[in-house]
């Protein structure tokens, strides 16, 4: 069977990394932030990285989002719009499901100042789908994150990292501005909005590992 131990990290080591942002001078920002950086091509002061998870899994709002808080960081959540307050049903491969945030925490983490973005209706292969099938993916998770949240849904990040252009293309047309790949890449300021690239820290990852993929640059995106 499959294991899912790459896509976690520990509390322990998840603190440890963040600890090492702050103690380096690290500080985060949100995509807005970049976003106004590439149209200036002015790049962002100091040592930036902007923090991202996909899913909306419940164990973010419980060790998490505690350790970003004390270390003075935030962070952008994708959420999957239709499995809001159920689980990872779509992992089912690893043998188990995990839960997932509810309506009520996600309201309470926006309120703290949490982000959130789109990370599909159903979280399927969007590649592998007609391209009605991936504007409603697309259109209905931002209908659905929209009403409940009260805001305008500007980002989406691509489940399974699995898009190409036409899925770039449709998405945009859905009305997200910025579409976030698993291309494991620094982010320039030449990047396309719809294909930003992540750097991805893995449940094997050691300390050097995350220092390492962090390549000392001031301007990345991290998830």
């Amino acid at each position: 069977m499959p294991s899912a131990v790459r896509y976690r990290v520990t509390p322990d080591a998840f603190e440890e990394q963040i600890r090492y942002l702050h103690d380096n001078g690290y500080y985060s920002i949100r995509l807005k932030d970049w976003h106004t950086a590439m149209e200036k091509k002015r790049p962002l002061p100091g040592k930036a990285v902007m923090i991202t998870f996909d899913d909306g899994y419940f164990d973010f709002l419980t060790y998490a989002w505690p350790i970003l808080r004390r270390y003075g960081f935030h962070a952008t959540v994708f959420l999957v719009a239709d499995y809001v307050g159920r689980s990872d049903s779509w992992d089912n491969v690893y043998g188990e499901e995990i839960p997932l945030l509810g309506w009520s925490e996600i309201r309470q983490l926006r309120d703290m100042g949490v982000e959130f973005g789109s990370h599909s209706a159903s979280h399927p292969y969007l590649t592998a789908l007609s391209p009605e099938k991936i504007v409603r993916e697309g259109a209905r998770s931002r209908a659905i994150l929209g009403r409940e949240l009260g805001i305008t849904i500007r980002a989406f990040a691509y489940p399974y990292g699995d898009a190409d252009h036409v899925v770039q293309h449709l998405i945009g047309a859905c009305g997200y501005v910025y579409g976030l790949s698993a291309k494991q890449d620094l982010s320039k300021f030449q990047d396309p909005l719809l294909a930003l690239p992540r750097i991805e820290i893995t449940g094997s990852d050691k300390l050097q590992d995350f220092i390492e993929k962090l390549n000392v640059r001031p301007t990345q995106v991290v998830s």
